[in-house]
């Protein structure tokens, strides 16, 4: 009993470390997808986050994701990949295409698709009939 109790504060602790206090960027793309960035504009992720979760945003693309389109449908991402603790490699651009929906298929990350090459990522728009208006609108020059 003492073990699951020890076992409930470690997570009940940790989740809280992830909450929606103390974001270095946090914005909204559409739905319950969000840009989030942890401590700082590197740690940018795309996270998927509803009401119910508290302050929990659970990572579907992680960092360093630099340049966000979207319409009703899609959303599609660059990234540069970093892993932590060192900074984005920004020689390497790879590309995803997310599906949008209402709840979060964490097993399959609502299909995500990637990382993919920008010959790929054209080829995979082509495909899903994403329309050449969805652009990079979303884009922080200080990560490009």
């Amino acid at each position: 009993m003492a073990k699951s109790t020890l076992y409930f504060i470690i997570i009940f602790t940790l989740a809280g470390c992830v909450g929606g206090i103390g974001f270095a960027k946090k914005e909204k793309i559409i739905g319950n997808y969000y840009l989030i960035a942890g401590d700082i504009e590197e740690d940018m992720c795309i996270s998927f986050h509803e009401e119910k979760d508290g302050s929990i945003y659970g990572t579907i693309i992680n960092a360093t994701v630099f340049a966000v389109g979207f319409n009703n449908k899609y959303i599609i991402a660059k990234q540069h990949p970093r892993i932590f603790p060192q900074p984005c490699d920004k020689n390497v651009t790879n590309y995803f295409i997310l599906p949008i929906k209402k709840e979060m298929d964490w097993k399959t990350k609502n299909g995500l698709i990637g990382p993919l090459s920008i010959q790929q990522f054209n080829q995979t728009k082509k495909e899903l009939d994403i329309p050449d208006s969805v652009k990079f609108t979303m884009v922080i020059e200080s990560l490009k």
